[in-house]
């Protein structure tokens, strides 16, 4: 289910269906009997809400709905009952409506989240009771955490944190009411790229305004269903327990499921409840699926499902996706795996494509081994500048010791940011030497080479040797004095 579809129809008049909420694009399915049908009905510049009970549906689907919807003189037929009617008021016109309990509750659910997190704005209205209205309270939800980023034995001080400020978040609804009273939600987000976010799956009862996991027969019911959206948010739901009772029918669902972003929820739920032959799924959206939410779905999933090392060559293979946000996931998986990772880093390392080498650099600066340095010093002499600077990046984010049996390679590395004039990484390089107190013959010698091209290379050079050093030609002088 598309956001911008769902939005598209809160633009003309929402509708829904006590006990049912009818996709965008389809009519309304009453295959279910109820003695009463309730509506609502938004209207006007005023956001106007008419709520009204019939019954039987009436005679037009939603698609009629959309292309010509009622306006503020619709009022039902005669054999139609107006429950209430208000009007939204500075909360603004929501995007899923929802009547519950034969009409006398209205749920509604915000389309967006400016500062990010959960909407601010999703309120219940109790209808016979004027002026009622609750905010629905969200802490009760679980927050899915990654996993820490490690710590790199040799770091010389620590890596600075990864924040990122809130994306703008816009929601995509689906609900059910299995019994009167009991509502069941799933929410898909989406951050201000227009990239998923994630599925969530709630559980709601009136009167009350405390949301909750669902239970574990309702998350069950809910893999059964026809919509996509509310498979994925039961899979979220069940992956979050373990639940490894639940891997037959997850993998069902997954069978008869093609939206790429929900096979993706649903092969990271089989994992983490214990179904380890689901990683092939993931592995296989990382590489083939051209949709950037799916791919980002899939890193995550096998983050949080503590990746393996048969993982790493599909995570290296997104480490330069397009989308930031899969690419920094992709990175966390491999820095997790560290050393077992270093095969399928070292394959992206020697690529044809510079921005795969680039990116396979940014890796290997979490690898805590002699030959994932001295591989990120060669590159520092690559052929393509954006390789050369995140090699000299990756070495100095955190900064490092070197390995002593790399000292002669990291001269090396000085000389080519020299030779290729690449000041980012001489000035990396430069200020590296200097805080890991690299007091080295040949790269004493490198920065005294350096020194015309970068400052940064005499102000290291003056305080490795403790010389009043403060131009390239006092430190020739100094290294030809010193014989």
């Amino acid at each position: 289910m598309a956001i911008s579809r769902v939005a598209a129809a809160a633009l003309g008049t929402l509708l829904a269906l006590h006990a049912a909420s009818a996709a965008p694009g389809r009519h309304l399915d009453y295959a279910e009997s109820y003695d009463r049908l309730v509506y609502a009905f938004v209207f006007g510049s005023n956001d106007t809400c008419r709520v009204i009970r019939r019954p039987s549906p009436p005679a037009f689907t939603l698609d009629d709905l959309l292309r010509r919807p009622p306006g503020p003189d619709y009022r039902g037929e005669a054999s139609d009952k107006i429950l209430a009617e208000f009007t939204f008021g500075r909360f603004g016109r929501p995007l899923h409506i929802v009547p519950m309990a034969g009409g006398d509750f209205l749920i509604t659910f915000a389309n967006r989240a400016p500062e990010g997190g959960k909407p601010a704005q999703d309120r219940i209205y109790h209808l016979k009771e004027k002026g009622y209205e609750e905010r629905l309270e969200y802490a009760a939800l679980p927050e899915e955490t990654l996993p820490p980023w490690p710590v790199l034995a040799r770091a010389l001080e620590a890596p600075k944190a990864r924040e990122h400020p809130p994306d703008p978040l816009s929601f995509a609804f689906v609900s059910i009411e299995p019994v009167p009273g009991r509502l069941l939600v799933a929410r898909q987000s989406e951050g201000g790229n227009g990239l998923l976010d994630e599925f969530v799956c709630f559980g709601l009862n009136v009167p009350g305004r405390e949301v909750e996991l669902p239970r574990r027969e309702e998350l069950l019911r809910l893999l059964r269903e026809d919509e996509p959206l509310f498979r994925a948010g039961a899979a979220w739901a069940l992956g979050l327990g373990g639940d490894r009772t639940a891997c037959p029918e997850l993998r069902e669902a997954l069978g008869r499921t093609d939206l790429a972003s929900a096979r993706a929820l649903l092969a990271g739920a089989l994992v983490r409840c214990g179904d380890a032959t689901a990683r092939k799924s993931l592995r296989q959206i990382l590489v083939e699926e051209k949709e950037t939410g799916a791919r980002r779905a899939a890193a995550r999933a096998l983050v949080t499902g503590k990746p393996e090392r048969g993982d790493a060559d599909a995570l290296v293979g997104v480490l330069a996706d397009g989308d930031g946000r899969t690419a920094e996931l992709a990175l966390l998986g491999l820095a997790l795996l560290g050393r077992e990772a270093w095969a399928a880093i070292d394959r992206g390392a020697r690529a044809q494509k510079p921005e795969a080498r680039a990116a396979a650099a940014c890796a290997l600066g979490w690898l805590d081994t002699r030959e994932a340095e001295a591989r990120l010093l060669h590159l520092v002499g690559d052929g393509d500048e954006a390789v050369q600077s995140a090699a000299a990046v990756a070495l100095t984010s955190p900064p490092r010791t070197i390995l002593p049996e790399n000292l002669a390679d990291f001269a090396r590395a000085l000389d080519a940011a020299r030779l290729k004039k690449n000041k980012r990484a001489a000035h990396r390089l430069s200020v590296l030497a200097r805080h890991a107190k690299l007091d080295h013959e040949k790269i004493l010698k490198a920065l005294v080479d350096l020194a015309p091209f970068h400052a940064e290379a005499i102000r290291s050079l003056a305080a490795l040797t403790g010389q009043p050093l403060e131009t390239p030609e006092a430190c020739k002088e100094w290294w030809k004095a010193r014989g």
